[in-house]
């Protein structure tokens, strides 16, 4: 785990050389209830082309918009989506939005990207939000995946942007956001029960959900998981099983103008350290408690959110909390017949810890970080089919203090319901805690790393040409500066420091479509291709090798069937090709998934669900310390409401 590339530290100080990094990323709330699935018995039902179409979503202008209006690489995973993939986490259920690759590191840990710069230490220019909260780590620019085990059958939809998002969330949402949104009470109203048992995975959730009078519904869920372990290169169990228990609740109260939100939960699961194969036992737990209050305004509306954040990890040796407090502000309104304004601002405080028994670490082990946002965004009306879209964000950090990040967008709506859109952005990943504050005395020294910078020019085009068809394909071109590298003191040598020296550019292709052959069978297909091309700046060093921009397929595609058999039966195929990981060793493979379920009736399903059915072992990480080998693995599950 890349907790523990710190915890021993001199490995961490070459794979931070190597590798970390971290910000302080911005939150942000659906401006609707959700909208989409309700109950059970409702969300077996597949939406048609054209609905999907109308989807709202919220992620690319912070405020409802149909999905066929967005002028952005946005791709939308259903609840239906999620159910039906047969997935037991949530990293697994994100392989099925094409803008994004997923490499499952070992039996808990992944790492997730979009538009290159993935690996386990460098996928850190993702933004990723679970209802408005932002789950990145302040140790390095990451996602802690194993300690992200939300309930699957509690989410709503899933909105993956490809591309920056920094005007709306801020430093950190560089190459793209993945927002999380869960359903209100009043759609998980009743019982719910899932279970799983399988070679791999064993799974549980429990869920109900009731009423108060008329203007108050609740939830609570308790959810449990065990997750084998994984392989070693050779085909030894690799020591790294995990386990985890999750419970919490999610009370809403509606009024005639105003909406009124808790929630909160706890968890605390067991994972094992695997760099040395001796499986040492490690905790990682924590907690949240949100609050959120909406009214509606003539023309608009004003949100107040607020939460509050733990986050712990021990092992021998080693103690990580960080505790959040964020608040934010927001009002949407239309002002005349031409514009749709946004505005807002926010305030993250985080104190962040780590404290270690080894003769190196941060320094110092504690720190108290700040980040202060204020936004602005106008949709323009230019006429019945063209909108302009202008916005910045202002930004001040505790590291690097302030930064500016603006963005422009144009589309224009055609005939048959299609959208052709451009934009121009800035987006910065802000410095981590790795990279200020890493000491090993005589070998590295905390610096001072600034953020890292990119421009991006992005084309796009979407559209429902039929009932039956839809399409989207979009094209960029991102330039960095200030990458991240390793520098030594230009006259001995050590110690090393980090450094801005790296500067580059990536450019690239990304579509999806779907076609549904008759009323029973879907068919749908998504492919992602990138080039990179990426250089140490005149006069700059760079010991590390640039190996802060990761590793990443120059291509991947993906085929999904969906088909209902019969009244109650459903079969689901979804075939993968993954290309080689550049710089590495690591081949490209070929794999498939099916699910084959029977609904018994409509508040009752079974399945069964066989995953990696091709390849017997398969790497997906060229980490050089964690990378472990995955197999074919099958699951039953039981899904009942009541």
């Amino acid at each position: 785990m890349r907790r523990r590339a710190v915890g021993g530290v001199a490995a961490a100080a070459l794979i931070a050389a190597a590798g970390p990094a971290l910000a302080e990323p911005t939150s942000v709330e659906a401006a609707t209830p959700p909208q989409g699935a309700g109950p059970m018995d409702q969300d077996l039902t597949r939406l048609s082309l054209e609905e999907l179409a109308m989807v709202q979503v919220t992620s690319v202008s912070r405020r409802p918009e149909a999905l066929a209006d967005a002028a952005a690489a946005i791709f939308v995973i259903s609840a239906d989506d999620i159910r039906r993939s047969g997935a037991t986490s949530l990293p697994e259920v994100l392989r099925l939005a094409p803008n994004l690759n997923v490499q499952r590191v070992n039996a808990g840990d992944y790492a997730i990207s979009a538009r290159g710069f993935n690996g386990f230490e460098t996928s850190n220019k993702l933004l990723v939000l679970i209802d408005g909260r932002s789950v990145y780590s302040t140790l390095q620019s990451g996602v802690f995946w194993d300690g992200r085990t939300i309930m699957l059958e509690d989410i709503e939809r899933i909105e993956v942007l490809g591309g920056p998002g920094g005007t709306l969330f801020g430093a950190n949402a560089v190459n793209g956001v993945i927002n999380v949104i869960t359903r209100s009470p009043a759609e998980t109203q009743g019982g719910l029960v899932q279970a799983g048992v399988g070679s791999e995975d064993n799974t549980l959730s429990l869920r109900y959900g009731g009423a108060v009078g008329e203007s108050v519904v609740w939830r609570a869920y308790l959810s449990a998981f065990e997750r084998d372990d994984s392989f070693r290169e050779t085909g030894e169990e690799a020591a790294d099983s995990t386990s985890g228990v999750r419970g919490g609740a999610r009370v809403e109260w509606s009024g005639e103008s105003d909406r009124v939100t808790l929630q909160g939960e706890i968890f605390d699961n067991q994972v094992r350290t695997n760099e040395d194969f001796t499986g040492t036992r490690t905790r990682v737990d924590g907690g949240h408690v949100r609050a959120l209050w909406a009214r509606d305004l003539a023309g608009g509306q004003l949100q107040v959110t607020g939460y509050y954040d733990h986050f712990g990890v021990t092992e021998p040796g080693l103690k990580e909390r960080t505790y959040t407090t964020d608040v934010m502000v927001q009002h949407a309104f239309t002002l005349g017949q031409r514009h749709q304004i946004v505005w807002g601002g926010g305030f993250r405080r985080v104190k962040a810890a780590l404290y270690s028994d080894f003769s190196s670490g941060l320094v110092p082990p504690e720190r108290r970080l700040s980040l202060a946002n204020l936004f602005v965004q106008d949709q323009i009306a230019l006429g019945d089919a063209v909108t302009l879209t202008v916005g910045a964000k202002f930004e001040e950090n505790s590291f690097t203090g302030s930064e500016f990040l603006p963005s422009v967008r144009l589309s224009w709506r055609q005939g048959a319901g299609a959208l052709l859109w451009g934009a121009v952005s800035r987006a910065s990943r802000t410095p981590n805690r790795i990279e200020r504050d890493l000491t090993l005395p005589g070998f590295l020294e905390g610096g001072d790393f600034q953020s890292e910078a990119l421009t991006a020019y992005e084309v796009g085009y979407r559209a429902t040409p039929s009932p039956s068809t839809s399409l989207s394909i979009s094209a960029f071109y991102n330039a960095y500066d200030d990458l991240r590298t390793v520098a030594s003191d230009p006259a001995s040598f050590l110690p090393l420091r980090f450094a801005n020296g790296g500067e580059g550019t990536t450019y690239g292709v990304e579509a999806w479509g779907s076609w549904d052959v008759n009323d029973r069978w879907r068919l749908s297909a998504g492919a992602a291709w990138l080039e990179k091309d990426f250089q140490v700046e005149a006069g700059a060093t760079d010991i590390s090798g640039l190996a802060s921009i990761g590793h990443d397929p120059r291509y991947q595609v993906q085929l999904r069937s969906e088909a209902d058999l019969t009244d109650s039966l459903e079969l689901d195929v979804r075939v993968r090709a993954v290309d080689a990981l550049d710089r590495s060793d690591v081949e490209g493979f070929i794999e498939a998934d099916a699910r084959l379920g029977w609904r018994i009736t409509d508040r009752l399903e079974l399945a069964i669900t066989g995953q990696n059915l091709i390849g017997d072992l398969r790497l997906e990480t060229a980490d050089p310390v964690r990378r472990r080998a995955f197999g074919r693995s099958v699951q039953a599950s039981l899904r009942a409401s009541f």
